[in-house]
C-alpha cells in the first residue's frame, strides 16, 4: 500500500465545477427566488443543478473515505470524535450564519411569515430534505440546504461503519450501494417515481456517495484493474461526454438510474484528476482552485444574492438579450465575490481551528493541515 499525500490534486477544481453548475442552473430557475421579468433560457436547468449536486455528493463520498481509510492505515482507529469537530467546524457556521441572515433579509422584505412555519426546525437541525422530499414546508431561500442535510446524516453513520468494519469496508461498501440501489429501482418499478420511499432514496442519494467511498477504497488500495479502466483516458473521456451530455438533456437516462450512471462517470473524472499523469482535462489551475476553495460559500449564499439581484434586475425595461447577460454575468460575479469574502473574514478563523484536528500530525503537520483544510 503505498503512502499518499492528504492532498488530491483536481478535486477544487470539480468542486467549481459542481458550484458554478447549481448558481448558473439556480440564476435561470430557482421557484419563489429568482424572478428576473425573463423567460428561462436554459431548458436543462433543473437537471444541470442536480447532477452539480451529484458530482458534489460523489466527491464526498470519495474524499471523507480516502481520509478515513487513511486515518486507520496510520493510527489503526479512526478518532470519530475528531472526525466530527472538523465536520463541525467546517459546515455549521456558515449554515447558521446564513440561516439568521436569510431570516433578517425576509424580515425586511416583509415576508418573514415564510420563515415562521413548522417546517423551519428541519433547516435547523440539518433535515431540510424532509420537507424537500414531501414537497410541504419548504422555505425557499433555503431550499439548497436538502443537500447539506443530506451529506450530515451521511456522516452521521459511515464514519462508524469505517470504525467497526475496516478490514472488511470494501464489501460492507460494496453491499450497501447495491441495497440501496435495488430498493430503489425496485420501488420505481412498483410504485413510480412519485412514491415517497422512492423519493426517500433518490432525493438522498447514499448509493452516490457510495459510489465515491468505493471508488476511495479501490485508489487506497491501488487496485490495478480499477486504476486501470477508471484512469484510462477512454474512460475519461466517455465520462466527460456523457456527464456533459445529460446535465445539459442532450441525452436523457432512464431515471431511476441516471444518478448512479452519472455517479459512475463522476468517479472516473475523479480518478483521472488524482492519478495526474493520465489526466485528460487539467483542472489543476489557479482559478479552479480558488473557485473550489470558496465552493461551499458559493453554494451556501447564492439563493440570497439572486433573490436580492431580481428585486433589483425585475422592473427594468431593457433588451432581453442585454438583460440575459447583465443578470447572468452579474450573479455570477457577486456570488464568487461574497463567497470570497464570507472564506476570507468569516470561515478562515474555523478553519484554521478545525486544522488542529487533522487526521494527521507530523512535523509537516501545518502544510499537510493546511492541504487538509482546503480538501475536506
Amino acid at each position: 500500500m503505498k503512502d499518499k499525500s492528504l492532498y488530491l490534486p483536481g478535486l477544487n477544481g470539480l468542486r467549481a465545477i459542481a458550484a458554478l453548475s447549481v448558481v448558473i442552473s439556480h440564476t435561470d430557475f430557482l421557484p419563489g427566488i429568482t424572478d428576473f421579468g425573463l423567460d428561462r433560457i436554459f431548458s436543462f436547468a433543473i437537471s444541470m443543478g442536480a447532477f452539480g449536486v451529484t458530482l458534489f455528493f460523489v466527491i464526498s463520498g470519495f474524499l471523507i473515505t480516502y481520509l478515513l481509510i487513511q486515518e486507520v492505515g496510520k493510527q489503526q482507529d479512526v478518532s470519530i470524535k475528531k472526525f466530527y469537530i472538523r465536520r463541525i467546524l467546517r459546515i455549521w457556521p456558515l449554515y447558521y450564519f446564513f440561516l439568521i441572515v436569510s431570516f433578517g433579509v425576509y424580515f425586511l422584505l416583509g415576508q418573514a411569515n415564510e420563515m415562521m412555519v413548522p417546517g423551519m426546525w428541519f433547516y435547523v437541525f440539518f433535515s431540510a430534505n424532509i420537507p424537500f422530499i414531501f414537497k410541504s414546508g419548504q422555505i425557499f431561500i433555503l431550499i439548497h440546504y436538502w443537500s447539506i442535510g443530506v451529506e450530515e446524516q451521511f456522516y452521521l453513520f459511515w464514519p462508524w461503519i469505517v470504525h467497526f468494519v475496516r478490514k472488511k469496508l470494501l464489501t460492507a461498501a460494496v453491499l450497501l450501494f447495491v441495497s440501496l440501489f435495488l430498493i430503489k429501482l425496485v420501488l420505481w418499478v412498483l410504485f413510480g417515481p412519485d412514491y415517497y420511499g422512492y423519493r426517500i432514496l433518490n432525493v438522498t442519494r447514499f448509493d452516490c456517495m457510495m459510489v465515491g467511498a468505493i471508488g476511495a477504497i479501490l485508489y487506497f488500495k491501488n487496485n490495478d484493474k480499477f486504476l486501470i479502466l477508471f484512469s484510462s483516458k477512454i474512460m475519461q473521456a466517455f465520462s466527460w461526454i456523457l456527464f456533459i451530455l445529460v446535465s445539459t438533456e442532450v441525452i436523457h437516462i432512464p431515471l431511476p438510474i441516471a444518478q448512479e450512471v452519472i455517479s459512475v462517470a463522476v468517479l472516473s473524472i475523479i480518478i483521472g484528476q488524482v492519478t495526474v499523469k493520465k489526466r485528460i482535462i487539467n483542472l489543476e489551475n489557479k482559478m479552479c482552485d480558488f473557485i473550489g476553495k470558496i465552493s461551499y460559500g458559493i453554494y451556501v449564499i447564492h439563493p440570497l444574492i439572486l433573490l436580492l439581484l431580481s428585486k433589483l434586475y425585475y422592473p427594468l425595461n431593457i433588451q432581453s438579450g442585454v438583460k440575459y447577460v447583465l443578470v447572468f454575468s452579474t450573479s455570477l460575479t457577486v456570488v464568487i465575490a461574497v463567497a470570497w469574502l464570507s472564506y476570507t473574514y468569516f470561515e478562515k478563523p474555523f478553519l484554521k481551528l478545525k486544522s488542529k484536528y487533522a487526521v494527521i500530525q507530523t512535523s509537516d503537520s501545518m502544510i499537510l493541515s493546511s492541504k487538509l483544510t482546503n480538501l475536506e
